[in-house]
């Protein structure tokens, strides 16, 4: 199967699920309900959750720089936040595509390994696993009603992100301080290959390990754990502040939103573009589900949130896309290459 045919499917898939996942999510929606919902809504606190969410990126930036000093210490904060803002407004039109454009475009900037970058995005997303599962081991203390009735899947899904987050990090530390043995191993199994080949395998896989270097840093945990747990608070409180823009949500507390933002993180991991139905739909069924929330109101919520997050995150990307003068000719060339190694 050619590249482009599997390109094609991945894909074709992605779309296929957001419309899946739109139509559940959009059933028998009473459309004029729905537009006077929106229309009645207060923007103002929209703007403070577009706010809030910028801010979030900005740690994120921040937070990122802790796991590539290692490689490059005097990174400029602004090309991280670049970098970052690229890449999610990527992944809002090609899933995960972000992952590999996002490295590709700090490697430009700043002169280091792409490799090495991606490494750091890989590990990033490991923490976030870990977050996500102890955000959803945070829910009993903040919610007594029938979760597990209502979401019988969110304890399968959680002991799977365990898995996977322990698995994987297993795997990282173990190849950090074996780093020897690994190469060893991959000498053996890359002698039947050409020079050529050899070599840029191997160059590869050391630079991807640099991107882990960071674990043998000590001294940057305590900031990498402090600006982890910011990171998430800011997503809860602007999950929180977004409630105020419908009279109906108002009697919703912080735990409240911890909990929606916990099980509506499910619907952003899914492979759709940006989240888009899958968040729609965990959004709307959390709000009904557990809260008792009018569907109307439930669908106007989910609406809004996401058009926000989508939106504000394609335009701050554009800019810096223009800004870095970045081509979409070559960051799809960068994403196929990468996916091809």
């Amino acid at each position: 199967m050619n590249s482009k045919l599997k390109s094609f499917l991945k894909y074709g898939l992605s779309v296929f699920l957001m419309v899946l996942f739109l139509y559940f999510a959009f059933r028998g929606t009473d459309w004029n309900a729905l537009k006077e919902s929106l229309r009645t809504a207060n923007y103002w606190w929209m703007l403070v959750m577009f706010l809030i969410l910028i801010v979030s990126h900005l740690v994120r930036a921040y937070r990122w720089k802790y796991f590539l000093a290692p490689i490059k210490s005097n990174i400029r904060f602004s090309n991280l936040f670049s970098s970052l803002m690229i890449g999610y407004m990527v992944n809002n039109f090609l899933p995960r595509g972000g992952e590999i454009v996002r490295p590709y475009t700090l490697g430009k900037l700043e002169g280091i390994s792409r490799s090495s970058a991606f490494g750091t995005v890989v590990m990033e997303r490991f923490i976030d696993f870990l977050s996500f599962i102890i955000l959803v081991a945070l829910i009993p203390l903040v919610y007594s009603g029938p979760l597990t009735e209502k979401f019988p899947w969110l304890i399968e899904t959680s002991v799977i992100a365990s898995v996977v987050t322990f698995a994987g990090l297993g795997s990282i530390i173990f190849l950090m301080f074996k780093r020897e043995y690994v190469f060893r191993l991959l000498e053996k199994i890359t002698k039947r290959f050409s020079q050529q080949t050899s070599e840029k395998i191997h160059r590869i896989a050391h630079s991807f390990l640099d991107g882990f270097l960071f674990i043998k840093t000590t001294e940057h945990y305590f900031a990498i754990i402090l600006s982890s747990i910011l990171v998430w608070l800011l997503y809860i409180l602007m999950t929180f502040v977004a409630f105020f823009s419908f009279q109906e949500l108002r009697a919703l507390d912080f735990g409240s939103a911890l909990v929606l933002q916990a099980i509506s993180s499910i619907g952003i991991a899914i492979p759709t573009p940006g989240g888009t139905g899958s968040y729609h739909l965990i959004t709307i069924q959390t709000l009904t589900k557990l809260y008792a929330v009018n569907e109307t109101v439930a669908r106007s919520y989910a609406t809004l949130t996401h058009a926000v997050g989508y939106l504000g995150v394609i335009v701050v990307g554009l800019y810096y896309f223009v800004h870095d003068h970045l081509r979409v000719s070559e960051v799809l060339h960068e994403a196929e290459e990468a996916k091809e190694t």
